[in-house]
């Protein structure tokens, strides 16, 4: 409700008794819904004009000329207590709407680039259930920021590069698999889990293997033909089932572009660092003292010649700023990684790049479920005790299909319903929380349909579509009464639907997609509400209320899809 704010900021400040900034710092919403909808406390002003606040406000309000929208100003104990007048709040919102569309509440473009780094899972290796946080995080806030007028970048920054590819090609040679083209066009990710999988039990049994998996893949490294032809296959194979996943979750990328493709850059990030006097030899390794941060050395090239993770995430951070000019660069990546980071983040900063500030990283806890024992932890896909997401999405898909089945049989395209109503389902539980919270998943209390839950803020929605669908009109604002919009159900839905662009306002600065999660259970709780209160078809007031349910669906099918939510119609 800025606009509000602002009315009345400007209508304050031309009593003379405060200014207008004044009145916007001070300015807040009451708890109780008697005491107004904004409230300015007169305190501050006591000793200044040596009154007491509740002379302040009486008098403040005596002066006070009402700006349009603003129905009273009530003077109570120190507080100005301004009110909005109902109709004039449900016509300036409902009409803008209607005019806006999904787009309600959404900033002006801004001619800033975003680069977001998400999901970016390791070649060789299946989505694994914890990987939905990093991948539904980066979705939502590269959905958020676009809509706060960012042109967004989003980067699939996948592990492609590193020891874990000299472990697969050690496994797979000694398994004396066949290496043609035809063989390896048809090589499955899931073989590759199940190698890799392998590979850590025999090298439990034989430690001279994790030598054979460094020289492999430093010979790979090197430029073997041999061993790119393997890598290259590997690579596929993953990248074939990855898309399928992302796509079925409605998850996007402008770029895949691993930590392989900036394997010909490292070269020059080596040769600046030593240019610049910034490596240094630490038992036989290259390293980045960072001392003066209270931060342990960051390693940039082992003994062997090989390079790292920071090394690859340098030449990575250097690219993105030649090639986009980012306002912000943001890593979602899991809080584990923090150290890591800083580190890189850090190594910029001694290089001498200011822009270093604008490296963000989006840190988050971690998605814990029971093991046999009882007890929360987080699972490893590498070693074949985790859940992986298709297995994860398969099993939501299933438990919600039999409840349509026993609900609505005939519904059209059951099974695709399900499933996004599972995938939403999973992605809701995990950003209804806030992103540093670690994330205990229950199965019951995700698919419930009652709660704070993704199956009833989805069921919101279908409820809305389902009256306009019933009305098989649209309503317009001249079809409006606008007194029967100013009950209080439908006063505070409307409230509700004001807040859209503070909330992505909010979710944007914080990056926190929790924020809408939260306001998309409030739009549903009020949308509930206000259905089940005020009847909408068939009454005196229905071509009003359905002007209101119109725009209430707008608004939700937008906050949902900002979330990575399926706006399912029909359940």
């Amino acid at each position: 409700m800025n606009s509000f704010e602002n009315l009345i900021a400007e209508s304050v400040a031309a009593t003379g008794v405060f200014r207008a900034e004044e009145v916007l710092a001070l300015l807040s919403i009451p708890q109780e819904t008697t005491h107004g909808n904004f409230s300015l406390p007169c305190f501050a002003l006591a000793k200044t004009l040596r009154k007491a606040p509740k002379v302040i406000a009486e008098e403040l309000a005596a002066k006070l000329k009402l700006p349009a929208g603003i129905s009273k100003a009530e003077p109570v104990n120190g507080y100005l207590n301004f009110f909005i007048d109902r109709e004039f709040l449900a016509r300036s919102v409902l009409s803008e709407i209607a005019e806006d569309k999904l787009s309600f509440g959404h900033a002006a473009l801004k001619q800033k680039n975003v680069v977001i780094d998400y999901s970016s899972p390791n070649i060789g290796k299946e989505l694994a259930f914890h990987h939905l946080r990093s991948t539904m995080i980066g979705n939502s806030l590269a959905r958020i920021y676009k809509a706060s007028g960012y042109n967004v970048i989003r980067i699939n920054h996948l592990g492609d590069w590193g020891t874990a590819f000299g472990k697969l090609i050690v496994m797979y040679l000694r398994e004396n698999r066949a290496t043609d083209e035809k063989t390896l066009d048809s090589l499955t990710v899931k073989e590759l889990n199940i190698l890799y999988a392998a590979f850590s039990k025999a090298a439990a049994l034989e430690p001279n293997l994790e030598e054979e998996a460094r020289a492999a893949f430093t010979k790979l490294e090197s430029g073997d033909a041999f061993y790119r032809k393997l890598w290259e296959a590997f690579r596929a194979a993953t990248l074939k089932e990855l898309m399928r996943i992302y796509k079925m979750m409605g998850v996007e990328f402008d770029h895949y572009t691993g930590e392989s493709f900036f394997e010909n850059q490292i070269p020059a990030v080596l040769e600046e660092l030593k240019e610049k006097n910034l490596l240094v030899k630490s038992q036989e390794r290259d390293v980045v003292m960072l001392d003066e941060f209270d931060l342990p050395p960051c390693l940039i090239r082992k003994s062997d010649g090989s390079t790292l993770y920071a090394t690859r995430d340098l030449a990575a951070a250097l690219y993105r700023k030649r090639e986009y000019d980012f306002a912000r660069c943001l890593y979602v990546v899991d809080l584990g990684q923090s150290l890591h980071f800083k580190q890189v983040f850090h190594v910029l900063q001694k290089m001498g790049y200011e822009w270093y500030q604008d490296m963000v990283h989006i840190p988050f806890g971690v998605i814990l479920q029971k093991n046999e024992e009882g007890k929360w932890e987080k699972g490893k896909t590498r070693t074949g005790n985790s859940n992986l997401l298709r297995d994860v999405i398969e099993a939501a898909s299933e438990k919600i299909l039999a409840y349509i089945n026993e609900k609505n049989p005939n519904l059209e395209n059951k099974a695709e319903v399900a499933t996004q109503i599972g995938i939403s389902a999973l992605t809701f539980n995990d950003l209804k929380n806030r992103r540093l919270m670690d994330v205990k998943f229950d199965w019951d209390s995700a698919l419930s349909f009652d709660g704070a839950t993704g199956p009833y803020v989805q069921n919101a929605h279908v409820r809305l579509c389902s009256i306009m669908r019933k009305a098989d009109y649209e309503s317009k604002a001249e079809d409006v009464s606008w007194e029967h919009l100013a009950d209080d159900y439908a006063y505070e839905l409307v409230k509700i639907l004001a807040r859209k662009g503070d909330r992505i306002l909010q979710a944007c600065e914080a990056e926190e997609p929790s924020i809408l999660a939260q306001y998309a259970l409030e739009i549903a709780e009020a949308a509930h509400r206000f259905i089940h209160h005020d009847r909408v078809l068939g009454s005196p007031e229905e071509k009003s209320r359905l002007f209101l349910v119109q725009g209430t669906q707008l608004v939700l099918e937008n906050v949902l899809d900002l979330l990575g939510l399926f706006p399912i119609r029909a359940m």
